[in-house]
Order: structure tokens, then C-alpha cells, then sequence
């Protein structure tokens, strides 16, 4: 069973104690792009990150490449010249660390949605990409990726092929709280608040773009977001903002006097009335969920942004693990 956390590296001070048997893989975040190469060069705890890969013993570390708004990737694969040259760089990054392997995070080909370069050639191109990637990573280094969730970001990859050459996909099944109404940024199932955004839908949808089960990864938030200036559930809204971790959801929530739950959707919020604020977040109970989810339809696992957002004695780390 898969248990993947990305964890933002200029926040990296190594796991808390005991954290290294829960945990299946780390994705290091992130790589960028910069003249058509990968690099790290902006990383300010290399070398914590090089002392965690030497001592880490089974889990397995991978050099996650991107992010929301990281650009650079369309011209980087848009030739088979520059794909060598950027394949090459982050092959040489992996090498220099001792990395497991890579997880690409372009969010997302053919969609300019962030505010950076796309073409309708990054279906292919990106297939491309991959194929080098596997080629000169070989068979013993890992080659997964991050995958938006919603249908758009599934029609814009070549998933059949892509399938055939990596190890799993994770599919980033939060942030589903839409910009023009209160809804749930993590949900698990359909519900009349939802309208079918949500996890199991969002995996049901790779399920028959053509990723087996036993390669799809769903995704879990330790963040939560915040919806201001609105009148509870399905209320209008513009786009919400985020809380700073676990902690800080639960002080939100409390301070609306104490979360609720949607039994159906699997989901926990809170509205605090007074001053007009919605809190959508991941808790034990959620992650319950979602892992039951999980092992009833076979899936690969479950991975989750971010770890340092979880609660200083790893609360939501341990409801999966312990789930």
C-alpha cells in the first residue's frame, strides 16, 4: 500500500520520529525549469535532502518536478532536441542525489490554466518526454506522476501509453472547491454539493481513460481552504483561500464552534456565521474514509500534499497509517 508524501523542500528538517515507518515514498518539491533544464538550484536544503536519501533506509525518494504555476515545460518538450537536453538535466539531478526516481508535476500539458506556455502538442510530446525519461532511468528508478483532477487534464494525456511506462499516477483528487460557489475542497463521494466532484468520480474518470487500479494513487490535502465573505453551503463565493495546516484548520473550525460532517460526501467543514467564513478541510475522519476507499476498489494508495501541514504529533499521518 502506497503512503506518499510531497514534502516542499525549503521546509525540510527530516521526519518526525517514527514518521519513516508510515511513510511508502517522499516527493521532493520541486524542480523547476529553468532554459529548458531541470534545476534545483534554488533548493536551500540540499544538503538535508542528501543526508534524508543516505540514511533513509526503504522509502523510497523521488525528485518531483514543477508545481502549481511552475512554467517552462511546453518549449522544454517541444522539440526532440530539447527534450534530450531537459530529460538529461533532470536525469542528472536524480543521479547527483540518489534518487529513487522522478515524479513529474506539470500542472498541467496543453492547459494554460496557471499562467504558463501551452500547445495542444503536449499530449504528445509530454508521452515523449516520459519515454526518454524511462529509457535512461531504466527499470530500477521510479517514473510516476501528478495528475489534475478533473476531466480536461485526463483528455490532455496520452494515458494509455503513458500507463505503460509509469509506475503509478497520482491524481490530485482536492482543491475541488469550485471559484464561484461553497463547496468541499476535499470530498470523496457525490453528493447534491459536490455534483460529482469529487475523489471517487475524479478516479473513476482515469479509471476508464485507461490507468489500472493497481497504478492509480488518490490524493489527500493536509490544507484546508477558506471560502469569506459567504452564507454557508453552496452559497455564491469567489475563489478561497487556504489555511496554513491541519492546526490552523481545526482553530478555524473552532472558533466557528466545531466542524459538521457530510456523511454522504465524506466530507468536514465548518461555517462560522458571525463572520461569515467556511472552512473545508481533511481530518482523521475524512482520511478514514478515503483509505477504506482505497482498499475497496484496489487501488494503489493514497498520497497527500503537504507534510509539514500536518499537526505537530502527524495526526492526519497517523489516521492513514493507522486506517
Amino acid at each position: 500500500m502506497i503512503i506518499a508524501a510531497y514534502i516542499a523542500e525549503e521546509k525540510f528538517c527530516g521526519l518526525r520520529s517514527g514518521d519513516e515507518r508510515k511513510l511508502t515514498h517522499i516527493n521532493f518539491a520541486f524542480a523547476v525549469v529553468v532554459d529548458g533544464k531541470g534545476s534545483v538550484s534554488h533548493w536551500k536544503n540540499s544538503d538535508a535532502v542528501r543526508k534524508f536519501i543516505k540514511e533513509k533506509g526503504e522509502i523510497k525518494a523521488l525528485l518531483s518536478v514543477g508545481g502549481w504555476a511552475a512554467g517552462g515545460f511546453s518549449p522544454a518538450v517541444a522539440t526532440a532536441e530539447k527534450r534530450e537536453v531537459f530529460a538529461q538535466s533532470l536525469v542528472d539531478i536524480v543521479n547527483d542525489f540518489g534518487f529513487d526516481g522522478i515524479d513529474m508535476d506539470w500542472e498541467y500539458p496543453c492547459d494554460d490554466v496557471a499562467g504558463i506556455e501551452a500547445s495542444p502538442e503536449d499530449k504528445p510530446n509530454y508521452t515523449a518526454l516520459i519515454q526518454l525519461l524511462r529509457d535512461k532511468l531504466g527499470n530500477n528508478k521510479l517514473v510516476t506522476m501528478a495528475a489534475g483532477g478533473n476531466q480536461s487534464c485526463a483528455d490532455n494525456l496520452e494515458i494509455p501509453k503513458l500507463v505503460e511506462l509509469m509506475d503509478f499516477i497520482n491524481i490530485m483528487t482536492y482543491d475541488l472547491c469550485p471559484w464561484d460557489y461553497v463547496s468541499y475542497h476535499p470530498s470523496l463521494y457525490p453528493s447534491d454539493i459536490t455534483k460529482n466532484n469529487d475523489g471517487s468520480s475524479i478516479m473513476e474518470i482515469y479509471e476508464k481513460a485507461g490507468v489500472p487500479r493497481n497504478k492509480l494513487v488518490i490524493g489527500a490535502a493536509f490544507y484546508g481552504r477558506v471560502y469569506k465573505d459567504v452564507d454557508g453551503l453552496n452559497a455564491p463565493a469567489t475563489v478561497p483561500g487556504f489555511t496554513e495546516g491541519y492546526e490552523n484548520s481545526i482553530e478555524l473550525a473552532d472558533a466557528a464552534g466545531g466542524y459538521s460532517y457530510d456523511e454522504k460526501a465524506e466530507a468536514a467543514y465548518a461555517y462560522d456565521k458571525e463572520n461569515r467564513t467556511f472552512i473545508t478541510f481533511e481530518n482523521p475522519r475524512t482520511l478514514k474514509a478515503k483509505m477504506d476507499y482505497v482498499k475497496s476498489t484496489d487501488l494503489a494508495g493514497i498520497m497527500f500534499w503537504e507534510y509539514y501541514h500536518d499537526g505537530a504529533d502527524s495526526i492526519l499521518l497517523n489516521s492513514l497509517k493507522n486506517s
